[in-house]
């Protein structure tokens, strides 16, 4: 346990994915505890001055946890958890305690171990939101998908502050428990729109991705089309239309949005004409013509 804590602080800085996700999701679930946040230099004085209330009561399991708190925030999850398990064994019984064991075992991929706590706290708070959160994401790591899908769907249900994340994690765990239930996370999707707004740009971008995924062909150009209204940049999407559609073998509907995508850029800015990305994107709607033009020779 204590080399897997050593080998996770000297990689820190050059995390990637899941992890980077998990020390993020960590700094949000401080907020959501209503532990005020600090910059590191800060939480390194407040550690500093913890310690030496410590050392003047060594037994206090309170100054523990403190110190403990502060550490997670810093990222040094072993002394974090070095602290909760010694003012575990000083007494301290409260509950926050399980959830924060079962956090840090969390972000050290110690799923089992963050289960057992995460359990035993929900047996004391058993309709605690962020809780039920935390269990439905270590059961999802433990490929427990049908036991995660409805431990998030009580989050869905209760959740007051519902953000973006939160509809793409859940419909992540959708589509975990069953590959093809594009139906079930597209509906997830429309929820999530019609909560936090019809231009939620994560959500439309998500739905794009199941509506394609799900062969809805007609409605996955309904929703470039979407994309082409709403937002500014049109001869980026029109070029994506095209893509898509001859990607579908729908060849003159992809000759049109590539003329449309080339009136757009034409339309455009003189100081905008030469970007590298507009010069890229001339490249690639010519490449396109050439694989229409080669097609239609063949």
């Amino acid at each position: 346990m204590k080399q897997k804590l050593q080998i996770l602080q000297l990689k820190y800085g050059v995390f990637t994915g899941t992890v980077l996700f998990k020390i993020v999701l960590s700094a949000i679930l401080f907020l959501c505890l209503s532990t005020p946040m600090f910059a590191h230099g800060d939480l390194s004085k407040k550690i500093k001055a913890k310690s030496l209330e410590i050392l003047e009561s060594p037994n206090n399991y309170e100054l523990y946890f403190e110190r403990g708190v502060l550490y997670q925030q810093h990222v040094e999850f072993g002394k974090a958890m070095d602290d909760y398990i010694k003012s575990k064994a000083l007494g301290n019984k409260d509950k926050v305690l399980k959830y924060r064991i079962s956090e840090v075992n969390y972000l050290l991929e110690e799923y089992n171990s963050a289960f057992v706590d995460i359990t035993s706290y929900l047996e004391i708070s058993p309709t605690d939101v962020k809780a039920k959160k935390l269990e439905a994401q270590i059961l999802f790591q433990l490929k427990k998908y049908k036991k995660s899908l409805a431990a998030y769907k009580y989050v869905m249900d209760h959740m007051l502050d519902i953000r973006p994340e939160d509809i793409l994690e859940y419909t992540d765990i959708i589509l975990a428990e069953n590959p093809k239930n594009y139906d079930v996370a597209l509906n997830a999707i429309e929820i999530g729109l019609t909560k936090l707004g019809e231009n939620t740009l994560s959500l439309q971008l998500k739905k794009l991705d199941y509506l394609k995924a799900a062969n809805e062909t007609e409605k996955a150009l309904n929703q470039y089309d979407y994309f082409i209204i709403e937002y500014k940049r049109k001869e980026f999407w029109y070029y994506k239309k095209a893509a898509y559609l001859l990607q579908i073998n729908k060849t003159d509907e992809t000759n049109i949005a590539l003329k449309q995508a080339t009136i757009a850029i034409g339309q455009l800015d003189a100081k905008f004409k030469n970007m590298s990305s507009i010069l890229k994107l001339k490249k690639q709607i010519k490449h396109l013509e050439n694989l229409i033009n080669n097609k239609n020779y063949d």
